[in-house]
Parts: structure tokens; sequence; C-alpha cells
């Protein structure tokens, strides 16, 4: 197995190359999890790997499969935001809040929030939420405030992280422009309780089928877990599974892949795909992450660089920003490298898509 052989691993098992038919939630299900404190570019991300026509997939048909629940949005994993399905919310917080807890243990004691401050802080919640109401930041911040409460800025952004974590709240509904939490209860459904064994071994495999390929360190960087359980979870995936998973080694490293995926074949070059800065196919790999970047004999000293990778082939040709602007989206790319002309009409089309997505025309601005 070569590099060129786990960049389209990847990208199928991404669902880049091969989207997948299903509604929003589906897709965010399918991943388990997918960073997204980038709202308006983790719509994108999710809108990317659905199959044409499946259903509408505008970022307004995505914003508001969050409104409705269909997509939650919490601190999980690691201390950061993502997207996940209702349905796995109970287990997978259970599974790693625990260690978040413990990465934020600096920040609970730098901003006074120790048990006492933070059980006061979950009673103003619980009741400024109940009965389905849905409340912004900055409305949460006022009632915590009324009731003798300071917390702005960070401290309150480590108290509401603190309740999310506590299976206490969750994403609402966006109010205008604005974010909302609501009550866990009143968003999540009920189930039946999951051993840690067994959520080990679930978001183990679950990565492996959608991440592969992957390496047991690459899945405990991403899943936030120690090396010990993220080895024990995916030991359990491939005992539970056999044959499904296959060890191969690229440049030294020992890469777990979904063997029936192994002969899926690249699609006609030059594919372009805007990634955004947060993607899953970034986000998932550290150990390996090198593989995803063109050769070095290849790169070119760039003139500017941008926020977001342009992936050409599934490597990082380039380099783009969205500028917002009322009436059209205003795409800027630099290059990493020296791109042909069916390159660069490529990545245009891919913009446009982009633009496409949020109902606007594109222009592109190559810097």
């Amino acid at each position: 197995m070569d590099p060129a052989d786990v960049t389209a691993l990847r990208m199928h098992s991404h669902a880049l190359w091969s989207p997948l038919p299903a509604s929003a939630g589906g897709i965010v299900g399918h991943f388990t999890a997918m960073q997204a404190q980038e709202y308006p570019y983790a719509l994108w991300a999710t809108a990317q790997r659905r199959q044409a026509g499946s259903e509408r997939n505008g970022a307004a048909d995505l914003a508001d499969a969050v409104d409705r629940g269909e997509i939650l949005r919490t601190h999980v994993l690691r201390p950061t935001w993502h997207f996940l399905a209702p349905a796995d919310a109970r287990w997978l917080l259970g599974l790693t809040a625990p260690h978040v807890h413990r990465s934020n243990t600096a920040y609970y004691a730098k901003f006074g929030l120790d048990g006492a401050v933070l059980s006061q802080v979950h009673r103003v919640l619980a009741a400024e939420l109940a009965g389905g109401r849905h409340r912004t930041r900055s409305q949460l911040q006022e009632a915590l405030a009324a009731a003798g409460i300071e917390a702005s800025g960070i401290r309150l952004s480590y108290a509401l992280m603190h309740a999310e974590l506590e299976q206490l709240i969750i994403s609402g509904a966006s109010q205008g422009k604005q974010r909302s939490h609501a009550l866990f209860e009143e968003r999540v459904p009920s189930g039946a309780p999951v051993d840690r064994d067994e959520a080990l071994k679930r978001l183990a495999e679950r990565y492996l089928a959608t991440r592969g390929a992957a390496t047991v360190k690459d899945f405990a960087v991403w899943s936030g877990l120690p090396m010990a359980d993220a080895r024990s979870g995916v030991a359990a995936a491939v005992e539970d599974s056999p044959g499904r998973f296959e060890l191969r080694e690229v440049q030294g490293l020992q890469l777990w892949c979904v063997g029936q995926a192994l002969s899926l074949p690249a699609p006609p070059a030059p594919r372009v795909d805007l990634a955004q800065c947060y993607d899953e196919y970034v986000m998932s790999y550290f150990e390996s992450k090198h593989l995803l970047f063109t050769p070095a004999r290849l790169r070119v000293e760039p003139g500017a660089t941008f926020y977001h990778p342009v992936l050409i082939d599934g490597l990082m040709a380039a380099t783009w920003k969205h500028v917002p602007a009322a009436s059209v989206a205003r795409v800027q790319l630099a290059p990493l490298r020296a791109l042909g002309r069916q390159e660069r009409l490529a990545v245009e089309a891919a913009a446009a898509q982009f633009g496409a997505f949020w109902g606007l025309p594109a222009t592109v601005e190559w810097f």
C-alpha cells in the first residue's frame, strides 16, 4: 500500500469521493462526531458528504436540521465543539466527558468555578431553560447575573461547557444569527446505558470505518482518549468484526483499513474539494497527518496563505478563504504548488459549488 492508496481510501471513507444518500442528521450520525466550532463551515462540510439530489442541501436546509435537533452541537471528545446525532449524545458524552473535564481542570480553577459555584450555575440554567425554552449565550449570562453569578467571557464559556459535559444542556434552535442552548433531556432521546468497554469498542469501530486508513495514535488524538483506551477500543473492534479491518504498513506506520474499501478507485483528475479548516479529513489524523500534504518537491513558496485547505486529488494543494458579502460569495485562493489550467478551472468550479450552497454566485480571486 502506498500513500496514493491511503489518500484514495480516506477520501472515500470520508464520503468526499463517495457521498452518502442520507439526511443531514444521517451524515453526522454516520461519522459519530464532526468538529464544528466554525459553525457555517461545519454545515458546508456536512453538505459536501451528501449525495446530490438526496434532499435539499443548502446552508439554510442544514441550519434547519440543527434547529430541529436532527443535528446537535456540543463539546465532546475534546474541549471543542462537535456536531453529533441525538442518538449518540448520551453514550459519547458518558465516555469522553471525564477526559474533557480533566483537560479543563486548570481553567475551572483559574476562573473560580469550584463545585459550589458550578452547582449554582446548573440550578440557574435548569430553571431558565425549563419548559422547552431555548436561550442564547447572552440571555443565559443575564440569568446568571440576576442570580448573583458573574459569568462573562471565558468564565461563561467554561461554565456552559461544564453543564454540557454533565448532560444538563445542549444546543437549541438558533435565535436570529445567535446559537442557543436547551435542556439536554428535552433534545436527546432516552436510551439504554452503554458500559465503558462497549462504548470504547463502538467509537473505535466507527472511527476506523469512516476514517481509515489510520493508526491507533490517530484515533487516540482524535477521540481525546488515553493511548491505553485507544488500543483497547481498536483491539475490541477488530476482534468483534473478524476480517473487516486489515492492518497495512505505509512509510513505517501501521494503518488500520476497511478491507472491502481498499480497491475503490480515485475519480478522474483533477478532483477538487474545498474543505473547511476543521474538516474531519484534516482533524482525524495526527501521527499520519502528513499524508494529506502535497510532496515537498512540488511545493512552492506561497505568496499568501488562507484559512481553509483546497484538496486536489485528495492532497492539500492550495488554501482558500470565504469573504462574506451580501450578494456574492467571494472566494480567495492561494496555491501551495504550481497549478495547471485544468486544475485552476476545477478549483473555480468547486468555488461555484460553495457559492451555490449559500444560494449565491461565486467570484474567485487568485493570490
